[in-house]
C-alpha cells in the first residue's frame, strides 16, 4: 500500500525558468494542410525515440492548428537548423509575413512528397505519424523515420537561456 501523499508539479514559471537554462537543438517541423499548404514550428522538444525502429519525437502546443494538419495527412520533417538559420528559427515561430519571406527553402522530397527545408540544416528526418498523446498543454508526437539526410560539416543551431547560440563540438 502507498501511505506517500501525491506530489504536486511546479508552477508554470518554475518548470519554464528551469527549462530556460537546458540548450535544445532548434528544429523547425513541416507538414502540409489538406489542402496542400505547407505548414510547419518551431520547437526545441524534437528529439530521437527509437533506433530499432527508427523513431522521433516532438511536442506542440494543443493551441495550435499544427496538429489537425499533421493528423490529416500523417507525415511529417522535422528539421534541425544549422546556426546561421536564427531568421527560420524566427519566422516559423512568428508565421505571417516571416514565413513569405522563407518560403523559397521549402522544397518537396522526390520520393516521399513530404515537404523539408532544402537547406541550412544539419539533419532532416522524414516521418510518418505513429501517435500523438494529450501530455497536460502539449500533444507529444511520435513518428516513424522513413528517410534522412545530414550535413556533418554544419553546425547545429541551438536555444538557451532565451537565445540562440551555436553548438561547437569539442573533444577532450
Amino acid at each position: 500500500m502507498n501511505t506517500l501523499a501525491p506530489l504536486r508539479t511546479i508552477a508554470p514559471q518554475s518548470f519554464r525558468s528551469a527549462y530556460r537554462q537546458v540548450p535544445g537543438p532548434v528544429a523547425v517541423v513541416l507538414t502540409r494542410t489538406e489542402t496542400g499548404t505547407v505548414v510547419g514550428i518551431t520547437c526545441t522538444s524534437a528529439t530521437s525515440l527509437s533506433a530499432d525502429p527508427a523513431m522521433a519525437t516532438f511536442s506542440v502546443d494543443v493551441k495550435t492548428s499544427f496538429l489537425g494538419s499533421l493528423e490529416a495527412t500523417r507525415v511529417f520533417s522535422v528539421n534541425y537548423l544549422a546556426a546561421d538559420r536564427v531568421d527560420v528559427a524566427r519566422a516559423f515561430a512568428r508565421g505571417g509575413d516571416d514565413l513569405a519571406r522563407i518560403a523559397h527553402l521549402i522544397v518537396s522530397d522526390p520520393i516521399t512528397s513530404i515537404p523539408t527545408l532544402g537547406s541550412g540544416t544539419v539533419a532532416v528526418l522524414q516521418c510518418e505519424l505513429d501517435a500523438t498523446l494529450r501530455c497536460g498543454d502539449h500533444d507529444l508526437v511520435t513518428g516513424a523515420i522513413v528517410r534522412s539526410r545530414y550535413h556533418g560539416d554544419e553546425t547545429a543551431l541551438v536555444y538557451s537561456g532565451g537565445a540562440y547560440g551555436a553548438f561547437l563540438a569539442r573533444s577532450y
